[in-house]
């Protein structure tokens, strides 16, 4: 039963026993019933650290003494699950406020160079329970992501995360420098797509499927994006341009993500290396 429907029920079910004064007991019984079948928030914090070190919009140095700076570094976030123990997990409706969030997609926003606000927040609701861990993609769901972007609410009106109509939204935007020169723009979305006028059929998705456990708090819970490990193995001011398919040195900053650089799909014998719970 949908988590909304249970606490609309809840509140009639409230109204009908508490107007019974000779079922106290009872009623406390079933309050506490009822209360397990309430939403529970979910609050998802993101970050990103350079050396351990939240980045800035300056130069942030690295753990090998580079030091980069970044112009973008946005993603879309969507399809959260939170995970029991059992393996099992439980959808999160992600809340609507059509600016970072919509459609069950939100919009992280982690640099101050070309947007003037940042948006660190994915939050929703989910089934209660005890849960140890999270899933998400980073990118806009396939029914969603060749929409027409002139008529749809924010965030998924942002011109500058869509890469083409054929190819729909940019599922991440990371754009950066090393030493201030050689700016890398690496923009990860769905290629080789089909399917004239709307090209909803792209092979190659390039939208990563992460999946985080441990210690976990479902209404509190900082994930973070490791910048030394993206960069790890990306050669100092090579390739200008870095979207998938355009081979090494970029091929490393899509691995990082866990994805097969020639299927564009989630590959299990890549582990991806970026995000963690902390």
């Amino acid at each position: 039963m949908n988590i909304f429907k249970k606490f609309f029920i809840f509140l009639s079910v409230l109204g009908v026993i508490s107007c019974d004064p000779n079922s106290k007991s009872d009623d406390n019984q079933t309050l506490a019933l009822l209360a397990l079948a309430m939403p529970q928030a979910v609050n998802l914090e993101f970050e990103a650290l350079a050396n351990g070190q939240k980045i800035t919009s300056g130069s942030n140095t690295l753990a090998d003494a580079r030091t980069v700076r970044f112009s973008d570094f946005r993603m879309f976030i969507s399809e959260v699950k939170l995970i029991r123990a059992d393996g099992s997990t439980s959808d999160v409706s992600l809340s609507t406020d059509n600016v970072w969030q919509s459609n069950g997609v939100a919009l992280v926003d982690l640099e101050t160079s070309k947007t003037a606000e940042t948006n660190t927040k994915v939050s929703g609701s989910v089934a209660p329970g005890a849960y140890t861990g999270v899933q998400f993609s980073v990118g806009v769901p396939e029914a969603l992501n060749h929409l027409d972007k002139n008529v749809q609410p924010a965030p998924l009106n942002v011109s500058s995360m869509y890469w083409a109509w054929t190819s729909g939204y940019k599922h991440a935007n990371i754009e950066f420098s090393y030493n201030g020169t050689d700016y890398t723009l690496l923009h990860l979305g769905s290629t080789t797509c089909s399917g004239a006028p709307n090209y909803g059929n792209c092979s190659k998705k390039y939208r990563a499927s992460i999946t985080l456990t441990g210690q976990f708090s479902a209404s509190n819970q900082k994930i973070s994006f490791d910048v030394d490990k993206l960069l790890t193995g990306h050669t100092f001011g090579a390739m200008g341009m870095c979207m998938p398919g355009t081979a090494a040195p970029c091929d490393t900053l899509v691995q990082a993500f866990g994805l097969n650089i020639s299927s564009g799909a989630v590959d299990s014998s890549i582990t991806q290396r970026v995000f963690s719970l902390k």
